[in-house]
């Protein structure tokens, strides 16, 4: 930024009461006009939600406090900065059925915030349920091998969530009761999908379930250990079928060390909702917590790489 590039940046600390959060949508649309040129930045904690998901548990009315509140915002001109982290930023410490999650704290812009700083965002932690933060955690020195290093810590990190699992209180019983449906499901899923009968190599069909089982085997058996291993192929004849054969510049790029971009795309890539490995993390947490993670995480990544050694998976 220049030196001669004035921001202005607004901290907000909202009333709990709806009727005192009017006089700060009023003012927010008051400023908006006093920085129409400038690049501004509005955050803090606005004691308000913008939709219902933005709260998890039982809450009292808030359509009214929601409507105005986005409308305050609208008139303001103001857009969400983007964000990473925790979604729920605000915790009743409860830990009974009357456990209450909101997403209260944010980072709003206007436009001229954004032309100017295109790539910016801001990552939310954790609402502290006790004296240790995953950041303090993360960051303290362990000695050994990068990938050590990274388990070690990811260890680490566990009491600090399943203490903040008991303090959500009743979302762990959710939980449970999701993942027994989704058992149902799939069981329902896998008992449609089986296959009753078959007819094997000489056209006879089979309906017993050991039958059927002892056929899928041999043919198996027979398709990857018969003689067909033994037969050579020229690969001369299969490429008039080939789509795409390719060239020596694209063998070399294939060849080229990984880099921290791919590390950190290939992470990325992965879906939300994939299945967490053995130590129980997903990916949706390393997206979560790159910005804390993610240097530490890549260099694990690109020592195994470069080693050859990977950590035993613990029993």
């Amino acid at each position: 930024m220049a030196d001669n590039e004035s921001v202005i940046i607004t901290v907000v600390y909202g009333a709990s009461e709806v009727i005192d959060c009017r006089n700060l949508w009023i003012t927010l649309e008051t400023l908006a006009q006093q920085c129409s040129d400038i690049p501004w930045m509005v955050g803090g904690d606005f004691n308000a939600v913008r939709d219902l998901n933005e709260v998890c548990g039982i809450s009292g009315n808030i359509r009214m406090a929601t409507e105005e509140f986005n409308a305050g915002i609208l008139e303001a001109g103001l857009i969400p900065l983007p964000m990473q982290g925790e979604w729920f930023t605000w915790h009743n410490c409860s830990s009974s059925m009357r456990s209450l999650w909101k997403r209260l704290d944010r980072i709003l812009i206007n436009d001229r915030w954004l032309a100017r700083f295109p790539s910016a965002y801001y990552h939310s932690l954790t609402p502290r349920t006790s004296d240790h933060s995953p950041l303090n955690i993360w960051h303290h020195e362990i000695v050994g091998i990068p990938m050590y290093a990274v388990t070690r810590k990811l260890k680490a990190l566990k009491p600090v969530f399943r203490l903040q699992r008991r303090n959500k209180g009743d979302l762990t019983m959710n939980v449970q009761l999701a993942k027994g449906f989704l058992d149902e499901a799939q069981q329902l899923r896998r008992v449609m999908r089986r296959i009753l009968q078959i007819n094997d190599e000489n056209g006879f069909r089979h309906t017993d379930l050991g039958e059927v089982a002892h056929e899928f085997v041999s043919y198996y058996q027979n398709l990857l250990g018969g003689t067909r291993r033994r037969l050579s192929v020229d690969i001369r004849y299969l490429r008039p079928w080939a789509r795409h054969s390719i060239t020596d510049e694209e063998a070399n790029q294939l060849l080229l060390p990984l880099s921290a971009d791919d590390v950190k795309q290939a992470m990325f890539d992965i879906a939300d909702d994939k299945a967490p490995g053995p130590d129980g993390y997903s990916s949706r947490f390393f997206k979560a917590a790159w910005p804390v993670v993610g240097e530490e995480v890549t260099r694990a990544v690109l020592d195994f790489f470069s080693t050859g050694k990977l950590l035993k998976i613990p029993e």
